[in-house]
């Protein structure tokens, strides 16, 4: 038997081994002599790449431990799987690729074609700039032409595990969260509200850093204004989503009603007020509400169309970006 089409047979490598035999099978029908390998001067990548420009096509390969959210003395130490497959149309410099795409789709589907075609799973679409949709183990994301009259890029990624918390860890109610904004680092709600991780030498040390990182046992940061006459305070708290700078992520409530799974344009239908500030790239956007106790900042993907991290800045410690452009 024939095998399949090399864009079709590296979606059906997803999860397996560069080394395996149907990776050195998939490596043989590109017709390519690159491999996966992780730089060594830098310790945290995770992440390596084949790109094969002449038949449009790009392959993630990802160590499984990272990959598996093991204990993180153990990333680096895994072997290195295919999770990521990239199909592209339109790049200067990368040749258009021309076999089959996966679900039916063709490069000249339009957005309302490319929906159409994937009706069955239109349960799970996030969108924004782009579509997104969870499919047979991987999610599928859609970028589109500049007049989303086609389609410039496909990316098939299969999703990382999500990160276990260190330790079990109490979980500051909202209104807590927003009651610190301002607070001295001295205040004792540092300590009775974070499950006294907080210590005298975490305070010390923010003094300094600016920072306490409760990323592992709460998903979240507190950030620390240092130039304050009255001496430092808190500036913000930002919670993450799991996985987010390599967050245990922050599972306790959102403020207006927001989740972390929401697409940005769920976001914008949650609060649907003029905002601050807005801006979009293509990996990333992110607004600004003031309200009247916080300003709220929001970080979301562009890729995966979900919410990645919320930021809380206490009032009059937020300052607008300049736009360029």
């Amino acid at each position: 038997m024939s095998e399949p089409e090399p864009g079709l047979q590296a979606l059906s490598c997803l999860g397996q081994r560069a080394t395996s035999p149907a990776g050195e099978a998939l490596f043989a029908a590109l017709n390519t002599l690159y491999r996966p390998e992780l730089p060594e001067d830098e310790p945290d990548r995770y992440h390596a790449w084949v790109l094969v420009r002449r038949l449009g096509l790009e392959l993630g390969f990802t160590d499984s431990e990272y990959q598996a959210a093991a204990p993180r003395h153990r990333w680096r130490h895994g072997e290195l799987v295919l999770t990521q497959v990239y199909f592209y149309s339109d790049r200067d410099d990368i040749r258009p690729y021309r076999g089959p795409l996966p679900y039916g789709l063709a490069f000249g589907d339009d957005r309302a074609q490319t929906r159409e075609k994937l009706a069955a799973v239109e349960g799970t679409r996030h969108s924004w700039l782009t579509d997104t949709w969870d499919v047979d183990g991987y999610r599928l994301n859609v970028v589109y032409a500049a007049d989303s009259q086609g389609i410039a890029r496909l990316a098939c990624r299969v999703m990382p595990a999500p990160i276990e918390r260190k330790r079990p860890a109490s979980r500051p109610r909202l209104a807590e969260v927003v009651d610190l904004l301002g607070e001295p680092i001295d205040s004792p709600a540092l300590t009775t509200l974070w499950g006294a991780v907080i210590d005298a030498g975490r305070r010390r040390a923010a003094i300094e850093d600016g920072e306490i990182d409760l990323l592992a046992t709460h998903g979240a940061t507190i950030e620390f204004a240092t130039d304050c006459a009255a001496g430092p305070g808190v500036r913000s708290v930002t919670l993450y989503r799991n996985r987010d700078r390599e967050s245990a992520g922050w599972e306790g409530e959102l403020p207006l009603g927001l989740v972390f799974d929401d697409s940005p344009e769920a976001l914008f239908s949650k609060i649907a007020i003029k905002p601050a500030q807005h801006a979009d790239s293509a990996l990333t956007g992110y607004v600004v509400w003031e309200r009247e106790r916080f300003t709220l900042h929001v970080l979301y993907s562009n890729v995966d169309n979900r919410l990645l991290r919320i930021r809380l800045l206490a009032p009059g410690q937020w300052a607008p970006i300049r736009l360029m452009g």
